[in-house]
């Protein structure tokens, strides 16, 4: 269901941004050799059948220059994908979650070293799993997602206590010992989504629509449920076998059980604005924006690493709710995500001020067209100036 590929992983904007979006006379733009690659990769895959439909945007200096949608958001009405269409984000809703709790540190509600514990009574009280190690995956828990008992609780209406309690069952024995080792896991983002709402005193849903999605503007972004009626919404699609093309609907979850790891909802548009406002915008102050760029470091101050398949060691770019690469002082910021019928990437190039936003209503992730746009992406000038 959920899924996130780690590795490439001021003032409200407001009305302001969105005036932005509609129309600027000082946009750059994208080369024309640019677009056209994007263009091919995104037509090549939905005309081969491998991808039902999708959008993708381009922001370049806080003016959105590309904005197009491609194939059917809905297969069976034939209504077409544009940019205007709602998709699931799956596992970029984690970066919003880590917002949520780095805006109550600064409101002075709680410190990302607190003990979890403090603020979840199903948590022993002699845990020492923090804030920042559940927002960074230094915490140990194994993944809810896909482990045991899994497919029993994915169609429950779940309430966020119900899935703690599941997490901390399936956790009853820890991958390692909080602080010593990096596995990412939705279970982390469950926490620290229940997290919010006890500090804050409201379900995240409402948290997130007061604090960000409301002043930043972005209209058709929420955290989902069951019930909600979305206009633009696209329908989700798995294939019906991977090395083949062809569809189904896809069989949606209860949206309680992805909460705060994944369950956001968007359009390539409403991503913009937000990539834009938490780099450039003062959506978190300067300190708690370092903060949520500092990779994850361990106990005793060393970055965390993985192993690859030939056994050696890489350091985790991953910090907390999303991943950064690259040049430090111009990181490159990223992070994946899918979840039942869909799969998304949002990637920010900090250095020549271009985000990406990729949203499809397609699963599973291979044969999607994300390389061929991360790749015209890359080559475009405004990535080498």
């Amino acid at each position: 269901m959920l899924k996130k590929v780690v590795m490439a992983l001021g003032t409200w904007a407001g009305a302001a941004s969105l005036a932005l979006l509609a129309s600027s006379t000082m946009a750059q733009t994208l080369s024309p050799a640019t677009e056209e690659a994007i263009d091919l990769a995104m037509r090549a895959s939905v005309d081969s059948g491998w991808t039902a439909g999708g959008a993708v945007a381009v922001m370049r200096n806080g003016v959105v220059v590309f904005a197009r949608g491609y194939g059917m958001s809905n297969l069976e009405t034939g209504t077409r994908a544009t940019p205007d269409s709602v998709f699931r984000v799956g596992s970029l809703t984690k970066q919003f979650t880590a917002v949520s709790l780095l805006l109550l540190a600064q409101d002075g509600k709680l410190s990302l070293d607190d003990r979890a514990g403090l603020y979840l009574p199903q948590i022993s009280g002699d845990d020492p799993t923090t804030i920042r190690q559940l927002l960074n995956h230094t915490a140990g828990f194994r993944d809810y997602v896909g482990g045991q008992d899994f497919d029993r609780i994915k169609w429950l209406p779940l309430t966020s206590e119900e899935l703690v309690s599941h997490v901390l069952a399936l956790n009853s024995a820890r991958q390692f010992t909080p602080g010593t080792g990096w596995a990412y896991s939705s279970s982390n983002y469950a926490l620290a989504g229940a997290i919010v709402e006890k500090v804050s005193g409201k379900p995240l849903r409402e948290f997130m629509a007061e604090r960000l999605f409301g002043p930043l503007g972005m209209t058709h972004t929420a955290l989902d449920d069951d019930g909600a009626v979305a206009p633009g919404r696209a329908s989700g699609y798995d294939r019906l076998v991977v090395e083949q093309p062809g569809y189904r609907n896809a069989l949606t979850v209860s949206l309680n059980t992805p909460f705060a790891a994944g369950a956001l909802r968007s359009t390539v548009k409403d991503l913009l604005i937000w990539s834009n406002a938490l780099t450039h915008d003062g959506v978190l102050d300067p300190e708690s924006y370092r903060e949520m760029l500092t990779t994850a470091r361990l106990n005793d101050g060393s970055q965390a690493t993985y192993e690859d398949e030939k056994g050696e060691s890489h350091p985790i770019q991953y910090a907390l709710g999303i991943g950064v690469t690259g040049d430090p002082a111009e990181p490159e910021l990223s992070h994946d995500g899918a979840i039942d019928g869909f799969t998304s990437t949002l990637t920010v190039f900090t250095g020549p001020n271009l985000a990406v936003a990729i949203l499809v209503n397609t699963s599973p992730s291979q044969h999607l067209p994300f390389e061929g746009v991360m790749t015209a992406i890359r080559a475009d000038p405004a990535i080498e100036n």
